[in-house]
């Protein structure tokens, strides 16, 4: 738990409260957003009483100076009184897919550290009188369990989404043809056909193999990509590549509907494919990578 509080002509009448897991993910991959579910308590300055009508946070991660994201509540009008009882602010803070990678980043498969710096804005109602609220900082660690659930998957992005591919020679026909078929592989994991997530994953490694050698679909085309590699290195990819191709070749060689495919193929299993395809697409998409 982070609690901090904020005073009102500079008397303490004010705390602001946020727990791990009321930090959440809402939205779509389309618009993700994060949630911080604040907890205020307003007690009033003696015989004055003030109204609470804006809110606004900006976002760090770990101890970095700069903010990853900022948002402001839509007009509020809560105002003070003598309960002491806690009402919860939902301040939705809009995300890109590039912010949510540089979190990805941060946070490093680890926990994730959120600072979060609020301002506000009252009204003292005998007076009319405004008062721009001092800066209000939490610090909230949040378990990367409670982030990858809560966030990453109700985001739909997770790691699948997060690596960055940037195929070299983007306007060649074959490298076109690749970006298209590791689409269609999401798009096929997304409805759950898992045995052709395979297939279409397996294409798109061809069409990236014809693109930069004339020795077919291959070893020998794998070693002539992978000329310029040390060679101890080289052979510990092709041996990796060659183990991954024989689970893609698990996938249909034929088009046929799901239920009939010989070998049953998971949701994991297709996951797991998608994650080391992404992540061979980006080692051969480095730029001035020699083989390429």
């Amino acid at each position: 738990m982070s609690e901090t509080s904020f005073t009102v002509k500079g008397n303490g009448v004010g705390r602001v409260r946020l727990e791990p897991t009321d930090i959440t993910g809402m939205g779509s991959p389309a618009n993700p957003q994060l949630v911080l579910g604040l907890k205020f308590q307003l007690l009033p300055l003696g015989p004055t009483t003030y109204t609470l009508l804006r809110v606004h946070a900006k976002i760090f991660v770990g101890n970095e100076n700069y903010p990853v994201a900022s948002a402001e509540h839509l007009p509020l009008v809560e105002e003070s009184y003598q309960n002491v009882h806690e009402r919860t602010i939902s301040l939705s803070i809009p995300l890109t897919l590039a912010q949510i990678k540089h979190i990805e980043d941060v946070r490093n498969c680890d926990n994730l550290l959120l600072r979060i710096t609020l301002s506000g804005l009252v009204v003292l109602k005998q007076s009319n009188e405004f008062e721009r609220l001092q800066d209000m900082n939490l610090q909230v660690p949040i378990p990367r369990s409670h982030w990858i659930d809560t966030a990453l998957k109700a985001w739909g992005v997770s790691d699948l989404r997060l690596l960055e591919i940037k195929f070299p020679g983007a306007s060649q026909k074959e490298m076109a043809i690749a970006r298209e078929r590791l689409e269609r592989a999401e798009g096929l994991y997304r409805v759950g056909d898992y045995p052709h997530v395979l297939t279409e994953l397996r294409n798109a490694f061809d069409a990236i193999v014809q693109a930069y050698s004339q020795k077919g679909v291959g070893k020998d085309a794998w070693e002539e990509i992978l000329t310029h590699t040390h060679a101890s290195v080289r052979e510990g990819l092709l041996e990796t590549l060659a183990s991954f191709r024989k689970l893609l070749h698990l996938g249909p060689h034929q088009p046929m509907p799901t239920a009939q495919t010989p070998t049953p193929i998971s949701r994991q299993d297709a996951r797991l494919a998608l994650i080391v395809a992404h992540a061979v697409f980006e080692y051969f998409s480095a730029e001035n990578w020699p083989g390429i």
